[in-house]
């Protein structure tokens, strides 16, 4: 993984960043639902906003989402710092949907790809759709789940893959 990038935190995002996060999301053509300000980390630098990500609670697990850096700085690990930073809020298993040339990028943070159909609702339900409409575009998609620790202070990369 490259190092922190210099100059940039990341912060749990406030009321005032919803805007920025809403636009963020769409210039992505990622997912605009569940996007609630309380579940985003916002990266800045220099006092603007130039990376987002959220964990949306459902009732049967835990979505890592909406992970967006600004065009310019991709590559820099601004990334990387919100996926820690958002991982570290979180003990038990957590899920996500990419595309599939991205699953070496999630592995580095103790993600591992699952058939679609050992997701949770509804990510299991947005999944399957992706993999019925994916092929259609081009896109394979993957889910994966970063599996809970096996104990306290275990470290980050020990998990339990048994579904």
């Amino acid at each position: 993984m490259p190092p922190d990038p210099p100059g940039v935190t990341v912060r749990p995002a406030t009321a005032t960043d919803q805007p920025i996060i809403r636009a963020m999301v769409r210039a992505a053509h990622l997912d605009p639902t569940a996007l609630r300000w309380p579940q985003f980390v916002v990266a800045e630098r220099a006092g603007e906003v130039v990376g987002i990500g959220q964990v949306r609670p459902y009732r049967a697990g835990r979505e890592l989402g909406s992970l967006v850096v600004r065009d310019d700085l991709r590559g820099q690990g601004i990334g990387g710092l919100i996926v820690r930073a958002l991982l570290a809020r979180e003990a038990g298993d957590v899920w996500l949907e990419c595309r599939s040339d991205l699953t070496p990028y999630y592995e580095r943070f103790g993600f591992g790809e699952v058939p679609w159909q050992r997701a949770p609702m509804p990510l299991r339900l947005k999944a399957g759709m992706g993999s019925l409409l994916g092929p259609l575009f081009g896109v394979r998609l993957a889910v994966m789940v970063r599996r809970a620790q096996i104990a306290p202070g275990a470290g980050q990369d020990a998990q339990w893959w048994t579904l």
